[in-house]
């Protein structure tokens, strides 16, 4: 799986719980504003769709990027680019400075100080931008362990039998969740799960957390719920281990693009 990875950090809040919804918001507008060369502006039948950066990521099903966020008010989120995308990042870092420093961020266009950094490196700082290089990094598991703490940071949202899980989540759910992911990331057929995983689970309590977004497509407001929790797992197989640390990178379940599914495998 390649990727590569855009953080910003800053001192800003804003007065939501979840600002995954707002975070992604902004950056579209400003990744319009950076690659967008109809003069409609519109996209439905635009004639440049066709590898526009702005179409693949706000109007297909699948985008290939992640919005990496925790709970909370505090303006500070990663932008995961996966596989073709990985080395689209200066247009996204582009779209990035352009919201935080030209247009704004809510109603009130919140702008301000912040610091950039690709593939964990500094690139802007005070108003000044450093060389980098466009690199592509490549995911790998270097420890694999039989153990492991899974915790479940941003709502999760699987569903089983067209049903929205709202008590509990099982380990294999949540395997086959990204596997499935990982899949439609690498533009393959959607397959079972190709291994039974192994594994006990020594300890679970999970939570349902509800949020409220206002859809500027549909004109109204949509409930976008799902768990959050921790999962303690042992005597767990190898391909389980390695697929848990994929999905801290891809995010597990729907609307990671919103910053939910996010997961920390301790």
């Amino acid at each position: 799986m390649k990727y590569s990875k855009i953080s910003f950090k800053s001192e800003l809040k804003l007065p939501y719980k979840f600002i995954g919804s707002s975070i992604r918001g902004a950056l579209g507008v400003g990744l319009k504003r950076v690659v967008c060369i109809n003069p409609s502006r519109e996209c439905e039948g635009c004639f440049a769709s066709e590898g526009c950066l702005f179409y693949d990521f706000y109007e297909k099903d699948n985008p290939k990027y992640r919005l990496d966020l925790d709970v909370g008010g505090d303006v500070n989120f990663d932008l995961i680019l996966f596989e073709e995308y990985a080395t689209k990042a200066p247009y996204v870092i582009s779209a990035v400075y352009k919201v935080f420093k030209e247009i704004g961020i809510t109603k009130k266009r919140i702008k301000g100080d912040f610091e950039l950094f690709f593939n964990d490196k500094l690139i802007f700082k005070e108003g000044e931008f450093f060389e980098f290089k466009n690199e592509v990094l490549e995911f790998e598991v270097k420890d694999v362990k039989n153990r492991a703490y899974v915790v479940f940071k941003t709502p999760l949202r699987i569903k089983e039998n067209n049903k929205l899980l709202r008590k509990g989540v099982g380990l294999k759910s949540v395997l086959r969740s990204i596997h499935h992911r990982y899949q439609r990331l690498k533009n393959s057929p959607i397959t079972k799960l190709p291994f039974e995983p192994k594994y006990e689970v020594s300890f679970e309590n999970f939570s349902f957390l509800e949020f409220d977004r206002f859809s500027n497509r549909q004109k109204s407001k949509m409930k976008l719920g799902g768990l959050v929790g921790v999962m303690e797992l042992k005597d767990m197989d190898e391909e389980s281990y390695k697929l848990l640390k994929l999905g801290e990178l891809i995010g597990v379940g729907k609307q990671v693009s919103f910053g939910f599914g996010k997961i920390e495998v301790l």
